[in-house]
């Protein structure tokens, strides 16, 4: 059954998110290598700070409000299928062989039909996963890549990566819950610098033209 969650298997998300933190660790400056200073590294779970920036849980929530929907529909094909089992079970003692054979072929047809809607909705499930992560990952890098410069971080981990080996972690070295709430804010005031629509100017009214003078009644000449 079809089975994908926003959180989980995302080896393939991760890959590129490990990518754009490595090209943000070759963008900070080298300072303290040049000082003979020690290093400062941090580490990001970049799979939480998409998942819970203010962003990704609202499109999580839509993702498995869609999911869920899709799950319902297949679960009532595969039931369908196994009714029509037990229906050919139970009653092949009585069937005819024509009766019989028909059952089977629908069976057929019915499993075929889920086995496709079941890779059709895993490959657009993905797609659209892959969507989110690149979407919010695509914002997060600079944003992540500015709070290294401001900290003086020399290299900044993914620890949610599997590529990423890491045995220990110091918790004061985590900036997962900083670069979430600078993402949160960030985005607040992005939507509430936006300029709002210009109400549409409303055209004022012409004054109605003056109504048209009657022609003057001429005076009738009285007779000799």
């Amino acid at each position: 059954m079809l089975n994908i969650d926003l959180r989980k298997g995302v080896q393939i998300n991760m890959r590129r998110m490990f990518v754009w933190i490595c090209a943000i660790a070759l963008a900070l400056p080298v300072a303290a290598a040049a000082q003979a200073t020690v290093p400062k590294i941090g580490v990001m779970n970049v799979l939480r700070a998409i998942v819970e920036c203010n962003e990704g849980k609202q499109v999580n929530e839509e993702f498995q409000k869609k999911f869920e929907a899709k799950r319902e529909e297949l679960s009532r094909k595969q039931k369908e299928i196994e009714t029509l089992q037990q229906q050919l079970k139970s009653q092949a003692a009585t069937l005819s062989d024509e009766a019989g054979a028909a059952l089977t072929r629908s069976i057929q047809v019915k499993t075929t039909d889920l086995q496709r809607s079941q890779e059709d909705a895993e490959k657009e499930f993905n797609e659209l996963r892959n969507q989110i992560f690149n979407r919010i990952g695509s914002k997060l890098a600079p944003l992540v890549q500015q709070y290294a410069k401001e900290k003086n971080f020399t290299l900044i981990l993914d620890s949610s990566s599997q590529t990423t080996q890491l045995t220990y972690i110091d918790p004061t070295t985590d900036i997962t819950d900083d670069v979430i709430k600078r993402y949160n804010a960030m985005q607040v005031s992005s939507s509430s610098s936006a300029p709002a629509a210009k109400p549409a100017t409303a055209t004022p009214a012409k004054a109605p033209a003056p109504a048209a003078k009657p022609p003057a009644t001429p005076t009738p000449t009285p007779k000799k």
